[in-house]
């Protein structure tokens, strides 16, 4: 998500992170912020020298029209602002997080509208801050857990729950709902669950069963829009799982993404084997910038990943990091599959026109009607 490169400081997809209160766009709340980027920054740089292989070779993401199935451009303004003519990559699923940003996402879809999909959720890091009745608005202690071993708990920090004030569901859930419908071809997420997240200058995590809560909701709404839906998942795997066998095909979206997934093996086989064809509907995408951490698992999983399912991602907030981060991952992509990487490129791009199949068909569709006004236009004013 935006913070990914918060998790400079935890290996993989297990440890734990810090998650803010206020918007991290916020003047006020960058301190962690100017560190994180620095960390992005030096990702970066090692993304770039994976990416050596691809010197003086043509630009493989633009002959393959690889694209981006997870990222967080909107957190660089400066970089959005610059424009995505130099970017190679195809299209980019640009992730909201949460009510704040979705702003963001929203004018850079118009700002782009032929490289970035939309895609709008709550991230289960942002969850505490999202309420869903008005007893959690009122007592925002509701929306916060104690740490398994007890020594932290809400009724320490008053100042924290003074200032936490959590977001009524009438402003942010009609929010949703309203983006997604102006948008036909938006994406549902960032959303999810994650064991492993903390409030700063705490150990109180964002209360599971509202995380849960926040998840089905998420899921229902993209099966009821029809939409595709990105999921964020640390440490709560087997809850998912349950989720997805209990809500059946009529409660689960037609595509479902375990973004720069961290789970087990088994768990890949666990997925795809769901139920009532819901396993048909699981992708797993991967990002060097966090699976690539932990190289010989990274390598484990893009093995026992079924080839038709497996998405590519850079998870950056930047786009200076999506060109070189694609490159990376279809570097050990290829290396896992012993295939060569443009065969890689080839299979992960087929399936990101499978996954965001309704969403590019309903782009180009604006993008022709577009275009044929303006020709109208034109010849009107001859």
């Amino acid at each position: 998500m935006w913070n990914r490169c918060l998790r400079g400081s935890r290996a993989g997809n297990t440890g734990q992170y810090n998650l803010g209160t206020q918007s991290p766009s916020s003047s006020h709340h960058r301190p962690h912020l100017h560190g994180a980027a620095r960390i992005v920054i030096k990702n970066i740089s090692l993304i770039k020298r994976v990416a050596k292989t691809f010197i003086g070779m043509d630009d493989l993401l633009d002959r393959f029209g690889v694209s981006d199935a997870h990222c967080h451009p909107q957190d660089d303004p400066a970089g959005c602002a610059a424009g995505f003519a130099s970017l190679s990559a195809r299209y980019l699923a640009a992730m909201g997080t949460r009510l704040e940003d979705w702003e963001a996402v929203e004018a850079l879809s118009v700002k782009e509208p032929h490289k970035v999909i939309p895609c709008f959720g709550v991230h289960p890091w942002f969850a505490h801050r999202h309420a869903l009745d008005l007893a959690a608005t009122l007592d925002p202690s509701q929306l916060l857990d104690s740490p398994p071993n007890g020594k932290d708990h809400p009724s320490r920090h008053p100042d924290l729950l003074a200032r936490l004030a959590p977001i009524p569901p009438e402003r942010w859930m009609p929010r949703l709902q309203s983006l997604l419908t102006a948008h036909p071809h938006a994406v549902v997420g960032e959303f999810g669950l994650d064991r492993a997240a903390v409030v700063p200058g705490t150990r109180l995590q964002p209360a599971w069963a509202h995380q849960l809560a926040l998840t089905e909701m998420h899921l229902r709404l993209a099966s009821e829009l029809g939409r595709p839906a990105s999921l964020h998942c640390v440490q709560g795997y087997g809850a998912l799982q349950d989720m997805l066998r209990t809500l059946g095909p009529e409660g689960c979206p037609p595509k479902i993404m375990l973004h720069s997934y961290g789970g087990s093996v088994d768990l890949i086989r666990g997925f795809t084997k769901l139920p009532k064809g819901v396993g048909d509907r699981i992708y797993f995408s991967f990002s060097s910038v966090i699976n690539g951490r932990a190289r010989d698992k990274l390598l484990e999983r893009l093995r026992a990943v079924p080839l038709e399912r497996l998405l590519v991602e850079s998870d950056q907030n930047s786009p200076a990091g999506v060109d070189p981060g694609l490159r990376a991952i279809l570097e050990a992509v290829a290396e896992a599959r012993g295939i060569t990487v443009e065969e890689a490129a080839v299979a992960t791009t087929n399936n990101f026109r499978e996954f965001y199949g309704t969403c590019i068909e309903r782009m180009e569709a604006v993008r022709t009607a577009v275009a044929s006004d303006s020709r109208d236009g034109a010849a009107a004013a001859r």
